[in-house]
């Protein structure tokens, strides 16, 4: 499993409208063509910042790709392009592409918790 985060700033003022976008949106089809799998999505705000963490299992050009294909996605951001600072073009891969090379952000570290030893009763 690898986690991606991208952030992204929208317009003063819009943040309720974002936020009901962000969390209404019908999810895309999970796997891509080649067995990508997006396992998961998270998104977050604070302020006029936004940042969304994608899980998946392959690789992240396949899911970049397949989200730009996804009619919802497509839908989503084009009422997203309303609010944001800097407006991108999400219609195609090379879009989408462009927009995760500017808006990525750099991995640091992941901390995984050990499993909880339980030992047994005597």
């Amino acid at each position: 499993m690898r986690r991606y985060a991208i952030t992204f700033q929208i317009r003063p003022g819009t943040e309720a409208a974002v936020r009901e976008l962000l969390s209404g949106y019908a999810p895309p089809e999970g796997e891509t063509p080649d067995g990508t799998r997006l396992l998961s999505t998270s998104i977050f705000m604070h302020g006029t910042t936004v940042v969304r963490v994608i899980e998946i299992d392959g690789n992240l050009p396949s899911v970049m790709a397949h989200l730009s294909r996804q009619p919802g996605i497509q839908k989503l951001e084009r009422e997203l392009d309303a609010h944001l600072v800097v407006p991108r073009d999400m219609s195609d891969p090379a879009g989408v592409r462009a927009f995760f090379a500017s808006a990525l952000m750099d991995h640091v570290t992941t901390r995984v918790a050990e499993p909880v030893r339980t030992e047994p009763v005597r």
